[in-house]
C-alpha cells in the first residue's frame, strides 16, 4: 500500500500551450459552418479553447515520428483510451515494461485502447534517431507506435512540458481526450485500474 501511495502522490502535469494550434484551425476549416452534427462530433477538439496537461483538461496536441517514419498525432487517437509512456532507452524499468504495451493492447483491444511509447533519450542520453526507435520496436517485438521526442517535452516547472522526474512517466487519457491520471515510475496494478475504469 505504501508503494501505491508513493506512486499516486507523484502529481501530473503541465500548463501546456496557449492552444490555438494550427492543427485545430485546420480542423475547424474542414468541419465548416454548415456541417452535420456527426462531423462536429468527429472533430470535437475544434471547439476547445484551451489545452494543458493538467488532470481534467484536454492535453495539447502533438505530432511525433514513429519507428516507421510515419507521423503520429495525439488527436488522431480521439475515441480511444490512450496511454502515453514517456521512456528512455537507458532506463531499466522502461526496458522491463516495454512489452507491457503489446499485452495491454491485446487485453483491451486495439479498437478501444492505444499505448504510445515516447522515447526521449537513446542509450547514450541523446535524442533518439529513427534507427533507435526501430531497434527498440524490434528488440521487444512491438507493433504499437514508438515515437521519438527530446528533452523539450520535459519541464519540471510544469509550464512548457511534462514535469517528468522519473522514467518512465505514464499518462492516461480518456476517449473524449481528457487527461485523467499520471504517474512518475511504474505500477501495473494502478495503471491497469485507471485504464479499465475508462473503458
Amino acid at each position: 500500500m505504501k508503494h501505491i501511495k508513493k506512486y499516486l502522490t507523484t502529481a501530473l502535469f503541465l500548463l501546456g500551450c496557449n492552444c490555438s494550434p494550427a492543427e485545430l484551425e485546420s480542423k475547424e476549416a474542414e468541419v465548416g459552418s454548415d456541417s452535420s452534427a456527426v462531423e462536429q462530433e468527429e472533430f470535437a477538439w475544434a471547439t476547445w479553447e484551451t489545452c494543458s496537461q493538467k488532470p481534467g483538461d484536454h492535453p495539447c496536441d502533438f505530432t511525433l515520428q514513429d519507428q516507421n517514419s510515419n507521423e503520429v498525432q495525439l488527436y488522431e487517437q480521439y475515441g480511444k483510451v490512450i496511454l502515453l509512456d514517456f521512456s528512455t532507452m537507458w532506463c531499466g524499468v522502461c526496458n522491463n515494461i516495454a512489452q507491457t504495451g503489446e499485452t495491454m493492447v491485446s487485453d483491451y483491444g486495439a479498437e478501444q485502447f492505444v499505448w504510445l511509447t515516447i522515447l526521449v533519450e537513446n542509450t547514450h542520453g541523446d535524442d533518439p534517431t529513427t534507427e533507435d526507435l526501430q531497434r527498440w520496436a524490434e528488440l521487444y517485438g512491438l507493433s504499437h507506435p514508438v515515437l521519438g521526442a527530446d528533452r523539450s517535452i520535459v519541464d519540471l516547472n510544469a509550464e512548457d512540458g511534462y514535469p517528468i522526474s522519473a522514467w518512465p512517466t505514464i499518462v492516461v487519457i480518456d476517449q473524449e481526450m481528457t487527461l485523467h491520471n499520471g504517474i512518475n515510475g511504474w505500477n501495473e496494478t494502478v495503471v491497469r485500474s485507471w485504464v479499465e475504469s475508462l473503458l
